[in-house]
Formats: C-alpha cells, sequence, structure tokens
C-alpha cells in the first residue's frame, strides 16, 4: 500500500482498502464464536477461576491454606536480641550525628 502524508493526515490512495471498521468483531462475540468450537464447558478449572454465562474466564486471588508458626529456638531468640541491638545502635547513632550536625 502507498500512504501520502498531507497537512499532517495519512491518507490511503487505494480507495478499495478502506476500512470503516465493520470487519471488527468485539471481544464477546469471538469469546461466544470459540465457545462453540469448545466441545465442553463442563470441564474443572483451577482453583480461583469462574466463567460467566457468556464463557468469559475470570480469575480471583484465593486464600492460602492456613498454618500455624512454631515458637523461636533458643538460637533465633539469640539472633533476634542481637538485631535488635544492632538496629537500636544505628538509631543511635544515627540521631547523634543529626544532633551533631544541626
Amino acid at each position: 500500500m502507498s500512504y501520502t502524508k498531507t497537512q499532517g493526515r495519512t491518507l490511503n490512495l487505494n480507495e478499495k482498502h478502506r476500512s470503516d471498521g465493520s470487519e471488527l468483531i468485539p471481544a464477546e462475540v469471538q469469546a461466544n464464536i470459540r465457545q462453540d468450537d469448545i466441545p465442553s464447558l463442563d470441564a474443572p478449572l483451577a482453583i480461583g477461576y469462574t466463567v460467566d454465562e457468556e464463557g468469559l474466564i475470570n480469575n480471583y486471588a484465593i486464600q492460602p491454606d492456613m498454618s500455624t508458626s512454631e515458637y523461636p529456638s533458643p538460637e533465633q531468640q539469640r539472633r533476634y536480641v542481637f538485631l535488635g541491638a544492632g538496629a537500636t545502635l544505628l538509631v543511635v547513632m544515627l540521631l547523634l550525628v543529626t544532633f551533631s550536625v544541626s
């Protein structure tokens, strides 16, 4: 196809290839056409997926299974104490630097 730019518009010089948009098919119609090709819509879907009356698939967030946490071991407790002390030291140092600069 040959196109020409005229005053900011692109013109199609080949008149038989003009489009008014009538050849475009809406998504809902395409879904219904594809639905006719599917042998069975009763096939089970993964958890969190639903199919509405038009045959469109929607997915939703699912809640994960609940698990219980275990009490931290003495080694983990020691690590938490050291991490807390380090974080406290960092905040105190930042405050000292802030007050000394201002």
